[in-house]
């Protein structure tokens, strides 16, 4: 069966201004579906809506909405009402670098709402909607960083892990509702993070080749990780214990504490 026909003509990209979302928006006008474009800059949506509708005549509708605020899935979800949506990008969320305890209260809080609340709740909504109508798919943006602890960025960290064990759980619940889901787990990437995060710029996966992998792998996998060395990485935490993984991420991620 042929994407479109799997999925429907109208597919949820939230995150899509930028990096992971914005490929994600792309790759799917190439399979003929209509993306349909979130995230809170304006600018940068109608840019690449305009873009993907130039480039390959289908539609692009786009909704500025903060993903931080509290009731903000209700009101994506209303404002996609009319359209038949079929398949959801759960992209949008951002890291904070730094030592938990000094980090910056206000944005913790915006990172657990993001990365956490409004994640979870547009799983629900979107879930029970494609539920209801009997097809649908589901790709959840979470981390490589969900399988370990993360010393100097332990809340992202936390939220990731969150968001896959959401994503694993929530799947067996569904199972044979016909409503595809994948979380995917990608490890560096080059895209908008560090510098959001107020991290060190640092090597990674194209954000192009990252998004493919989830849409290939989308109803095969459960738990998806693109990237050779990445899988490796990812099922570290079967081989050593815990102690040695949380010393070993502190390593890696050391030059990010902040005192």
């Amino acid at each position: 069966m042929q994407f479109k026909e799997k999925y429907g003509k109208y597919a949820l990209v939230t995150g899509a201004s930028s990096g992971i979302g914005k490929e994600f928006a792309y790759l799917l006008a190439e399979r003929g579906v209509n993306p349909i474009l979130v995230a809170r800059r304006e600018e940068r949506l109608k840019e690449i809506s305009s873009g993907i509708i130039s480039k390959y005549n289908v539609e692009s509708p786009f909704f500025k909405v903060d993903l931080s605020e509290e009731q903000s899935y209700k009101t994506l979800f209303q404002l996609t009402e009319k359209y038949d949506i079929g398949l959801l990008i759960n992209n949008a969320g951002f890291g904070y670098y730094g030592r938990f305890i000094n980090q910056n209260e206000e944005k913790q809080e915006k990172m657990i709402k993001v990365n956490v609340f409004t994640f979870a709740m547009l799983t629900k909504v979107f879930s029970k909607y494609f539920v209801e109508k009997g097809r649908g798919g589901i790709i959840l943006v979470s981390s490589l960083a969900s399988f370990q602890p993360t010393a100097g960025m332990a809340l992202y960290g936390a939220t990731k892990g969150f968001e896959l064990l959401l994503g694993e759980a929530f799947y067996e619940e569904i199972k044979g509702k016909n409503v595809d889901v994948t979380v995917l787990c990608p490890s560096a990437t080059l895209t908008e993070f560090q510098s959001v995060a107020e991290g060190v710029p640092h090597k990674g996966m194209k954000a192009r080749d990252v998004a493919l992998y989830g849409i290939k792998k989308l109803g095969k996998n459960v738990i998806t990780i693109p990237g050779f060395g990445n899988k490796i990485v990812g099922k570290l935490y079967r081989f050593f214990p815990r102690s040695f993984i949380r010393w070993a991420t502190k390593i890696v991620l050391g030059g990010y504490l902040k005192d």
